[in-house]
């Protein structure tokens, strides 16, 4: 094709991305339109697993798009509120799906809300070869089962078992518990105030610019430092991206010890939900960081590392928490890993600005049931209540 018949068409690379974007979205809504019957039966999980591999299937036709997911999430990308909008539909087609075949007390939208980037992050560890040597059939069965009894705790285990193979076991090994991690912890050399300063600026900044959009006089600005202060701690604006997520990843393992402690607690369920807020406190401090970590938006090799071997430890963490769960179907622990930490590392922040972004209080809520639900076949299942609709924060 010559390029006069692509201008045709297309006035810049911009625009052809958009109509990508569109086209995506376009393909994305009709697979949530054909979600068949659900419900606690053989056929409502074979339709939702079907579901599943399709939503599977696009995003897979569109790797390129969403490898690329950086340039949309950045809170000042132009194409943020282009986004803002599919989700907005995805969420709304979804959400009477849902209340449809659930109970009235069900928090339908909640859920749709949460469960729409927990799917599009599996996807992104297949495309990017994060699932652990595990097959992508592997990832769809316990990502299927999951989904399943998050939705109906109720649904017979004969007919999970029916749809899955036995999983391999995991590796044997010790559950770290919350005190050896916070001994650890108290074993790092003290952080001077002047650099705690432009830590906390840098994360704030992150937050509210993203990486690629800010520079090193925004930090300078939030921190009320001078340049020389900064350049004599930080090499530049990447060095200090590697410095706050050493320290984010180090709480994030923190955190991960504590989880066995949280779902061994004998208190229906309130140490879950205490924990699951220290990671919301700890995401909403990180924001930026996550987002330049999860997409990849420095390939430092100090980065490319830390990615790699902590979040490797936290995946073995959770391993060995959730293979002390007793099931009475076959699920991969290692695949409930990789569903835990999704949750943790996009739950919290979808909605973009719009009605349906969710309080931490809610956040926190559908997170706990997801998990309860959904890994630790809990019974009975706590049910998801309807907040009122001043608890949804307006865009």
């Amino acid at each position: 094709m010559s390029r006069a018949t692509l201008y045709q068409y297309f006035s810049s690379k911009e625009q052809l991305f958009v109509e990508l974007i569109r086209t995506a979205a376009a393909d994305l809504l009709r697979v949530i339109q054909r979600l068949g019957a659900i419900g606690p039966t053989v056929e409502g999980y074979d339709n939702l697993h079907w579901w599943l591999g399709e939503w599977a299937w696009v995003q897979d036709k569109y790797t390129a798009l969403y490898l690329q997911w950086a340039v949309t999430d950045s809170p000042e990308a132009s194409l943020r509120p282009l986004i803002a909008e599919h989700i907005v539909s995805y969420v709304s087609s979804l959400t009477p799906r849902l209340s449809a075949a659930i109970d009235d007390d069900f928090d339908a939208s909640g859920v749709a809300t949460v469960l729409l980037p927990l799917l599009f992050r599996m996807n992104d560890y297949r495309q990017k070869g994060m699932t652990r040597t595990l097959t992508d059939e592997e990832v769809l069965d316990g990502t299927a089962t999951f989904v399943q009894l998050a939705l109906f705790p109720s649904t017979t285990r004969s007919a999970l078992a029916a749809r899955t193979t036995a999983p391999r076991a995991p590796r044997p090994g010790r559950v770290r518990r919350a005190s050896e991690a916070t001994r650890e912890r108290s074993e790092r050399a003290p952080i001077p105030a002047t650099v705690q300063r432009i830590l906390h600026a840098g994360a704030e900044t992150f937050a509210a610019r993203g990486f690629h959009h800010s520079t090193v006089q925004d930090v300078l600005q939030c921190a009320r430092v001078g340049r020389g202060t900064f350049y004599k701690y930080f090499d530049d604006k990447t060095d200090l991206l590697i410095s706050l997520a050493e320290d984010c990843m180090f709480r994030l393992e923190e955190l991960a010890g504590c989880f066995v402690d949280a779902i061994d607690a004998d208190d229906s369920g309130r140490t879950l939900r205490e924990w699951l807020q220290e990671c919301l406190t700890l995401h909403r401090q990180y924001q930026g960081v996550f987002r330049a970590l999860l997409h990849e938006e420095s390939r430092h090799p100090v980065l490319e590392d830390l990615r790699r071997q902590s979040g490797g430890a936290i995946l073995r963490i959770f391993d060995r928490a959730l293979a002390r769960v007793d099931r009475a179907y076959p699920f991969d622990v290692r695949v409930g890993s990789l569903l835990l930490l999704a949750l943790l590392e996009r739950g919290p922040e979808y909605a973009f600005g719009t009605d349906y972004d969710l309080s931490e209080a809610r956040v926190v809520e559908v997170l706990a049931v997801l998990i309860e639900r959904g890994l630790l076949d809990r019974t009975p299942p706590r049910s998801l209540r309807r907040p009122p609709r001043p608890d949804l924060v307006a865009s």
